[in-house]
């Protein structure tokens, strides 16, 4: 019950980051909105691509790579009805975005290349191993990194998978990332699915990864509640107490 009423309440103030006015304005894309879309693949390029120029590491994708198309970086999985887009603007201007690619329509990224047996993973920990989704693609601009719009997105990727009946997410990060995704994840209740990381060529030409999943169940359900409690209403409360982008 106070799951319940938590989620509530997190949600009427989801719903109001949604209208259009808000300074900080979250929208789902729809599937033919192309304009919105290449706002979205544009954004993607501009950090995945260029600003990664910039650093360190410098950018790890050929000019023919499969998802570089001109100054946009997208690929078949954007183009699916069935894969959820979102767009955040901080006051007017496209900040953060990720893709979600529903699992119960189509193989995931990773089932695609081989790279791993997403389901077979997931089979000896959840009710059902076909009823997952991917995150990926999560972006954000140098100038809103260490605000709270990064947890916003979070949230309202949860209340995705809540309104679309999924049951399980899976996250892919850099080997490197683990440790750290192992300390958070004391409280978000992931759990690995791999004791030895992957290559990932097709994508990044030898980048290891590694795959978790956290359980979201079903409506009504002990991993439902176990879900809202671990993960909605603690990103909620990272979401109120960090600084908004100025």
């Amino acid at each position: 019950m106070l799951a319940n009423a938590a989620k509530n309440m997190i949600k009427t103030r989801l719903a109001a980051t949604q209208v259009a006015a808000a300074p900080l304005n979250v929208e789902w894309v729809k599937p033919n909105d192309s304009n919105k879309l290449s706002e979205i693949y544009k954004l993607r390029y501009q950090v995945m691509v260029e600003d990664a120029k910039k650093s360190k590491r410098g950018n790890p994708f050929p000019e023919d790579h499969y998802c570089i198309k001109g100054d946009e970086f997208r690929d078949e999985y954007d183009d699916l009805d069935s894969t959820g887009h979102i767009l955040i603007r901080h006051k007017g201007r496209a900040v953060a975005s990720t893709r979600i690619v529903n699992g119960n329509h189509v193989p995931i990224e990773a089932e695609k290349y081989k790279w791993i047996d997403v389901r077979g993973k997931l089979a000896p920990f959840v009710k059902d191993p076909n009823n997952i989704a991917e995150p990926s693609r999560v972006v954000a601009c140098r100038s809103i990194r260490g605000t709270n719009v990064v947890p916003l997105m979070y949230l309202h990727c949860l209340d995705w998978f809540m309104n679309n009946n999924i049951e399980n997410f899976i996250g892919m990060c850099n080997t490197e990332a683990r440790p750290l995704i192992e300390h958070y994840s004391k409280w978000a209740q992931a759990k690995w699915i791999t004791d030895k990381p992957f290559v990932a060529n097709e994508f990044i030409k030898g980048r290891e990864l590694d795959m978790c999943f956290v359980s979201v169940g079903e409506a009504g359900s002990k991993e439902r509640e176990n879900m809202l409690l671990t993960n909605f209403a603690p990103a909620f409360a990272t979401y109120s107490l960090m600084k908004s982008p100025k």
